[in-house]
């Protein structure tokens, strides 16, 4: 090889004279090849990815809560998100964390399907209540409950067609349930309600709210804490998981 041909030592020299050999010829760059680690995490990912899909396609089967659904009507408005479904494995692991039983009353924010609604009354809990601002939204929870009512342990269930910030928080609320259906005000909004239902009969109360990305905005309230992070299945990324906030 003449002298004028070899290749730099340098890593930056090397690329800058890599670039220009190929400019010179004509030749495509091939990108550098992904290390082995990088090739099993995508992999891995990948997987991962499947298997949540089949498993939630074998649970959901029978009862059709799965997918996401987007009325430009009602989720088009500030601070409104598209339905989605909970992850299957969600609620059973944050009712055992904050130790749910016959005295507890759960409210969904924002039920959609009735996903959770669903699981929620297979527990011996007091009472079950669905808040869903879509008509349509609510209507299938409802035919959903009205089907499966032999398979559950509570008998007090109720969907509630309201928006969430109008929506009158029940004193005897004991667990609230937040699928990030909504943010900014709205999310204000049902907090300063929250708190206001513990003013006027001071209890403790659990809030769960997955995917909190609004996380914050439950703390700035000065009357909640944070407990625990529960690790969002196999994927232990920040947005996949569930935080579970304490009163104070």
């Amino acid at each position: 090889m003449r002298p004028v041909d070899r290749i730099p030592d340098d890593p930056e020299a090397r690329r800058e004279w890599l670039e220009r050999w190929v400019a010179e010829r004509g030749a495509p760059v091939r990108p550098p090849a992904r290390s082995l680690h990088n090739r099993l995490a995508m992999s891995w990912a990948e997987l991962v990815r499947r298997s949540e899909r089949y498993a939630d396609h074998v649970l959901d089967r029978r009862l059709e809560t799965g997918g996401h659904v987007w009325d430009e009507a009602v989720h088009g408005q500030p601070g409104r998100v598209g339905y989605g479904p909970t992850a299957w494995h969600v609620l059973p692991r944050a009712l055992r964390y904050v130790g749910a039983a016959e005295k507890d009353v759960l409210v969904d924010f924002g039920c959609g399907k009735g996903r959770v609604l669903h699981q929620a009354a297979k527990w011996p809990l007091r009472r079950v209540i669905g808040v869903e601002v879509s008509p349509e939204l609510a209507d299938f929870a409802r035919g959903l409950l009205v089907a499966h009512r032999g398979e559950y342990r509570c008998k007090d269930i109720e969907v509630v067609v309201s928006d969430a910030a109008l929506y009158e928080v029940p004193d005897d609320l004991t667990i609230a349930y937040l699928y990030d259906p909504f943010r900014g005000e709205i999310l204000d909004t049902v907090l300063r309600n929250i708190v206001a239902s513990i003013d006027r009969r001071p209890r403790r109360v659990w809030l769960i709210h997955v995917h909190p990305r609004a996380g914050a905005r439950v703390l700035e309230t000065g009357r909640f804490r944070l407990r625990t992070m529960l690790r969002g299945g196999l994927r232990d990324v920040q947005r996949y998981r569930t935080a579970i906030f304490e009163s104070c």
